[in-house]
């Protein structure tokens, strides 16, 4: 690392290490660069020593690339560099008893999933099922909420009024009690609980501050309440601290994060912050942030700046109106078959944005027609399918044994003849003795069970128990393994024809855990935290060849050479209500912003007139966004869906010549002349072709003469080259 490599405003937010700075960073301009960077100065010049700083981001995969980039250059073992959530559990790990005895340090981190178990076997100990509105998503997104808001129970319970309210603040009560029994903490409680315990454990919160001397925080736009007040706590003493973000870029308003915290909070909590812009782009062409600035310029709450390009005006930004949503998708693909031919571009060049995920089925379904290989960001998680969950319930109950909702998971897996009925009567002995349901299943002779049942569950709970035991003595590798064979769960995947897919994931967790183990040297507890924290972008791998599929949200942070933004309709992209508020809509600009300047040379914009929504098998008309109004026309050119009427002459399959008609578009599936495959009537060639999309029909001629008329979205046609 050289300082000469850094800009003027670069430069000038590395060398402030005393006092607070605020960096304002626009997309593009290097902030991460300015980070590590920063870092890398202030253990260079022995302003702090490794183990003083503390460097906070929002996603295991920022933190494992800011501690690569400094690593390059120098030692910087020591360093603290992880997610607000990572530090949080570093802190509870050590001192949670200290804000209640009921915990151990082995307490698991519940994800959604598990947030959702609890409440449902809540709605059901209070006799709620009946009830729609108090469904377990609902009650975790009202918990979440509580929670980004910091509200007590008291809070929640003083605010309530009716039926309904009422009795949403008793199961707040009940989860935030259950979560105690079992253990656990949900990933709010990771910010939540460090705050309680600062300002109860004085000595602990000395501690840290002595300990983190200087503290860096990326992406500071997307902090909430909580967070801020965390870092607030940990660098209150010292007042050392760099924060560095874009309000442009705060897209996470639905899930408690505050914008104000950039815009006015953080000077207002350190009135004697140096503020810094970085304006200069090293990402995108002129033209895509001039279109990007021209939206996201219309919002009131924001501070004003402009992105200078060092690329140069680049080409325009290209729209494309199409009539459905199929014809977009084969716009998309059409396109990025073309870049590929003329520009000798390869497929991870190109990522496809939308702003919901159900957006991706038309697409992932004409890429697989057209042989275009993707990967979608956002689909299901490796940690979140059964077998992993099941085999990963297993880990967890023997670290934390009071976890009932890894034991429910696991005690009848594989099958023991341990059903519901016998959980229930071993939860309601758990309640009689005052006892975790785990240390229940030692007295369960005393429910007269049949013979065969009390010894599965005395086995299941010897076992558990002597695995807790050797936590300290086996390492995560060789207990893993010990796990697998004691418990028959390798057996009963690999020795079922059907479970070969789940086989073969479980054979990917052995060498997850093995990876884990011979670069980080951590035990099993280590390990499941990590996954506890794992994320959808943990699993996004930009190195193979694919077309990268991902909503807005996902894409945050990354770049591309090529990006379409798909989906640019009223009622979509922007996704508005009618009762929505003009935050969210500035939130909508910033989020059409940060899906805009992803785009490094090239941008589409795509929008459909008729769109299928919601599984709904009828289409609805839309209007173009108003995005699409605002944006810079001198930034836009307008490639037009058009439809031409052509003849050609063709080889039929009798050996005749024959002059046929077709209407075909500009992003057309088939071609009259190409060669075919159908299931049923074999290879022939196509000598009509008429209308588009999903409702195109092709006249085909197959051997012996045989012509069929067939619409392509029944025809499971395959083209033959």
């Amino acid at each position: 690392m050289k300082l000469s490599d850094l800009n003027n405003e670069q430069l000038k937010a590395v060398k402030a290490t005393k006092g607070p700075v605020l960096v304002f960073a626009g997309a593009g301009s290097g902030k991460t660069r300015v980070l590590t960077y920063k870092v890398w100065y202030l253990i260079k010049n022995k302003i702090y020593s490794p183990k003083e700083i503390l460097a906070l981001t929002f996603t295991n995969k920022a933190a494992s690339e800011m501690k690569e980039r400094i690593n390059k250059s120098i030692k910087c073992d020591g360093v603290t560099v992880g997610t607000f959530h990572s530090v949080g559990a570093r802190i509870l790990r050590k001192y949670i008893k200290n804000l209640d005895k009921r915990y151990s340090s082995d307490f698991t981190i519940y994800d959604g999933s598990d947030q959702k178990l609890i409440l449902k076997e809540i709605i059901e100990e209070l006799d709620l099922n009946n009830y729609k509105e108090l469904n377990p998503n609902l009650l975790r997104a009202k918990i979440d909420s509580f929670k980004n808001a910091s509200m007590s129970v008291k809070d929640v319970q003083s605010e309530a009024h009716g039926f309904e309210n009422e009795k949403i603040a008793e199961i707040y009560n009940l989860y935030l009690e259950k979560l105690i029994q079992n253990n656990a903490v949900d990933f709010n409680d990771l910010i939540l609980l460090p705050i309680r315990l600062f300002k109860k454990n004085k000595s602990s919160l000395k501690s840290y501050r002595n300990l983190w001397k200087y503290i860096l925080v990326d992406e500071f736009q997307d902090t909430n309440s909580p967070q801020f007040e965390l870092i607030s706590f940990l660098s209150s003493g010292h007042k050392n601290i760099t924060v560095v973000g874009d309000d442009d870029q705060s897209i996470y308003g639905w899930r408690g994060a505050n914008i104000d915290n950039i815009l006015t909070n953080f000077k207002d909590t350190f009135p004697k912050a140096v503020e810094i812009k970085l304006e200069k782009n090293y990402r995108s062409t002129q033209r895509i942030l001039d279109g990007a600035w021209s939206v996201v310029s219309n919002n009131t709450n924001r501070a004003e700046k402009k992105l200078v390009a060092t690329k140069g005006q680049g080409e325009k930004i290209s729209l494309i109106p199409t009539g459905n949503d199929k014809e977009e998708a084969l716009a998309v693909a059409d396109s990025i078959k073309k870049d590929i031919k003329i520009n000798k571009s390869t497929f991870q060049d190109f990522a496809v944005l939308y702003r919901t995920n159900a957006q991706s089925r038309i697409m992932e379904q004409i890429f697989m027609r057209e042989g275009l290989p993707y990967s979608i960001v956002g689909g299901t998680k490796f940690y979140d399918r059964k077998e992993i969950k099941n085999v990963v319930a297993y880990l967890i109950l023997i670290c934390n044994p009071n976890d009932n909702i890894a034991l429910k998971r696991i005690i009848n897996f594989p099958v023991r003849g341990i059903g519901e009925k016998t959980i229930k009567l071993l939860n309601d002995l758990a309640n009689k003795k005052e006892t975790s349901l785990f240390e229940s299943l030692q007295f369960a002779e005393e429910l007269k069970l049949r013979n065969k049942q009390c010894d599965a569950i005395a086995n299941f709970y010897g076992s558990i128990n002597k695995f807790h035991n050797l936590l300290e003595k086996l390492d995560c590798k060789e207990l893993f393994r010990v796990i697998l064979e004691e418990f028959n769960i390798e057996y009963y995947y690999k020795n079922n024809p059907v479970e070969q897919d789940r086989y073969n994931n479980l054979q990917e967790l052995k060498s997850s855990i093995d990876h884990f183990a011979e670069t980080s040297g951590g035990g099993l507890r280590e390990f499941l935290q990590e996954i506890a924290l794992y994320t959808d972008l943990d699993d996004w791998n930009n190195k193979q060849n694919s077309i990268t599929l991902m909503t807005v949200h996902a894409a945050k942070g990354l770049e591309f050479p090529t990006v379409f933004i798909t989906g640019l309709e009223q009622g979509l992209f922007p996704l508005m209500r009618i009762d929505d508020s003009i935050d969210q809509f500035e939130e909508e600009r910033r989020l059409f912003y940060v899906a805009l300047t992803r785009a490094m040379e090239k941008a589409y914009l795509l929008n459909a007139h008729y769109r299928r929504r919601f599984g709904s098998q009828n289409t609805s008309s839309f209007m173009q966004s108003d995005f699409l109004n605002e944006i810079n026309k001198d930034s836009l050119k307008l490639k037009k869906y058009k439809s031409v009427y052509t003849k050609r002459v063709v080889n039929s399959a009798n050996g005749k010549t024959v002059k046929v008609a077709r209407t075909v578009t500009e992003f057309d599936d088939f071609a009259v002349g190409d060669m075919v495959q159908h299931n049923l009537f074999g290879v022939g060639i196509i000598i009509v072709l008429n209308g588009a999309g999903e409702n195109q029909k092709v006249g085909i001629e197959f051997k012996d003469g045989l012509k069929k008329k067939l619409i392509v979205k029944y025809a499971n046609l395959k083209r033959i080259d």
